[in-house]
């Protein structure tokens, strides 16, 4: 299942990047935005498909046979599997904003407008800042995999918020013209 949902997340990527791909502008921010936004949409079905099964669960008949594992919730769902449909919607509605949030800032960082760019770079920004606090956790004592991931990937976060982040533009007549710079003649 994790080579599965690897390769959808990578192909989801793909789609959102490739199209947009041109020489000089950072490919590192622009693939890891996309992975992330692959990965949202496969975490995202994950979870969906898990709420409406364990709402499928609580349905069943009394005398039917019970899975071995999936969740009763005591008396915070109350039988009821309207808990488990709220959580499928809050899932679809969050993880759908992420995901464009994502996808919009990978071809933002693939554009050379600096607008665009200072766009990526903001939602780099705020991932970094979230990665900084899971580092926190991790350095207190929580060890697990949603502190550890994040903390291990705030380099790479860091390093891609960098890479986007919006350059004047370089005239190459300006650049090439005599006599004009710092230590040239004025006047």
């Amino acid at each position: 299942m994790g080579v599965a949902a690897t390769a959808a997340a990578l192909v989801l990527a793909a789609i959102v990047v490739l199209p947009r791909r041109r020489p000089g502008i950072p490919t590192l921010a622009t693939s890891l935005l996309a992975a992330q936004a692959g990965s949202a949409v496969v975490g995202g079905a994950v979870l969906i498909g898990a709420a409406l099964r364990g709402a499928h669960l609580i349905t069943r008949p009394a005398g039917a046979e019970e899975a071995a594992s999936l969740l009763r919730l005591s008396g915070l769902d109350g039988g009821d599997a309207g808990f488990f449909r709220l959580m499928a919607g809050l899932v679809a509605v969050l993880g759908g904003l992420l995901v464009v949030v994502l996808a919009l800032a990978a071809r933002c960082a693939a554009d050379a407008d600096p607008v665009n760019r200072a766009l990526a770079t903001a939602v780099l920004i705020v991932e970094a800042v979230g990665c900084g606090g899971a580092l926190v956790l991790v350095v207190l004592g929580q060890r697990g995999l949603p502190f550890t991931v994040p903390a291990a990937a705030l380099p790479l976060v860091v390093l891609a918020a960098v890479a986007t982040w919006p350059r004047p533009p370089i005239d190459p007549a300006a650049a090439s013209a005599p006599g004009i710079g710092y230590n040239e003649r004025h006047g």
